[in-house]
């Protein structure tokens, strides 16, 4: 069409719509503004790379400015010299990426003044702490500790991360080494917690090993533990007085004391109730599942376990695949006679286990010294776990006749 044609049909077009009545304006789309996302705030603390230099107030800082749904980077390649505590308060759904490394200093007068590496408290709106590579690593430098410690009993040294009074907690695909204690806390007044893909090695290099380096120490409701390695020297996972809701689905143990409830009724009337563990991989470790529950002296509470399961646990040189313990921590066997412990265990199942324990026990594999004076509602079931000598001798005390395996005379603990 010739240009001029084109101009005469638009004119004509516009003196028909000025001769008609007022056309209605043209709606013109504009943006929802609560469909606008806001910029999200990145933070990436700066390093002084010094291990004499302290870089947890840079860290502190970029939490505290990006804390509010934001983004605090360590980027790879980058180590952070950690000589005080790193807190994440304030924080709310903020971003923890650590593709670098943490690394706590071995001041072990400081950190005897700490609870924790670093502290997650208070959070109701939930953090996250992961890395997106695999690379991140937070290293506790735990060795002056446990040499410290093989000296002196009473020395006092910090959790590695340690989460309390808070929800929404998730802690991903990180690698934690060395922590000097326990590597992860998450309280009874902690909830909604998530550990997946997380790797915790707790290695010496000394004759003294990491002692009290447990797993995990869980206490919160509905906290949700998957995919997890665990090397260290006490236990893999203690599920302590408060845990409730909590699930295991794919762990792996190596050298620990086993995955383990309690120890219960030190001093309190404490309860520990639905966990459920499946698909676990226990390696040389003092037991694969038990029970730990104080006894019956006046000076000690009554514990309470009910519905815990044990499911699909694989046995590889571990001295015993299942223990319950009656008098934890008694002085002697008199005193245990004395004084049984009045627990209540309630709806108890080792389920599927199977595998060769040490050689240590053999032919014993399993040691069930339930509560003289309690209640002990446990069941074995799908159980073909043997010694090296081909035996399967299972120890057993003040247990019902439907525990589900040949019960032999003489468990103690």
């Amino acid at each position: 069409m010739r240009a001029d044609v084109f101009l005469a049909a638009i004119a004509a077009c516009m003196t028909v719509a000025a001769a008609g009545a007022a056309a209605e304006p043209i709606a013109i789309p504009r943006p929802d503004p609560t469909l606008q996302r806001r910029a999200v705030a990145t933070c990436t603390p700066t390093s002084y790379a010094s291990s004499s230099k302290d870089d947890s107030p840079a860290i502190n800082a970029a939490i505290k400015s990006c804390g509010a749904g934001g983004v605090i980077k360590f980027p790879a390649g980058v180590q952070y010299s950690v000589l005080s505590q790193i807190t994440l308060t304030g924080c709310s759904a903020c971003d923890l990426q650590i593709e670098g490394t943490l690394k706590a200093s071995d001041n072990l007068t400081y950190w005897a003044t700490q609870k924790a590496i670093i502290l997650v408290s208070g959070i109701t709106g939930g953090a996250t702490i992961r890395s997106l590579t695999g690379t991140g690593v937070v290293d506790g430098n735990g060795q002056a500790a446990w040499d410290a410690f093989a000296a002196d009993s009473s020395l006092v040294r910090p959790t590695l991360l340690y989460i309390t009074g808070s929800s929404g907690v998730t802690v991903s695909n990180v690698y934690f080494k060395n922590a000097p204690n326990v590597f992860h806390s998450a309280t009874s007044t902690s909830s909604n917690i998530v550990y997946s893909s997380l790797t915790n090695k707790a290695i010496s290099k000394s004759t003294n090993l990491p002692k009290n380096t447990d797993g995990f120490d869980i206490s919160g409701t509905n906290v949700h533990l998957s995919n997890i390695l665990v090397e260290n020297d006490d236990d893999c996972v203690a599920f302590k007085p408060g845990a409730n809701y909590v699930s295991i689905d794919t762990i792996e143990c190596r050298g620990s004391h086993g995955l383990s409830v309690g120890s219960l009724g030190k001093t309190n009337a404490d309860s520990v109730q639905n966990v459920i563990v499946t698909n676990a991989n226990m390696i040389n470790s003092t037991k694969a599942a038990g029970i730990k529950v104080y006894d019956g002296l006046s000076t000690h509470g009554t514990s309470t376990v009910k519905n815990v399961t044990w499911s699909g646990v694989t046995v590889t040189n571990c001295d015993y695949a299942i223990q319950i313990q009656q008098c934890y921590g008694a002085a002697d066997t008199a005193e245990c006679t004395a004084s049984p412990s009045a627990a209540t265990l309630s709806g108890i199942y080792f389920t599927s286990f199977t595998g060769t324990t040490s050689s240590k026990y053999d032919p014993v594999v399993g040691n069930l010294d339930c509560p003289g004076a309690g209640t002990c509602d446990v069941h074995v079931q799908s159980f073909s776990v043997k010694a090296p000598s081909g035996k399967s001798t299972v120890l057993c005390a003040n247990v019902p006749s439907t525990v589900g395996v040949t019960c032999t005379s003489g468990a103690s603990g």
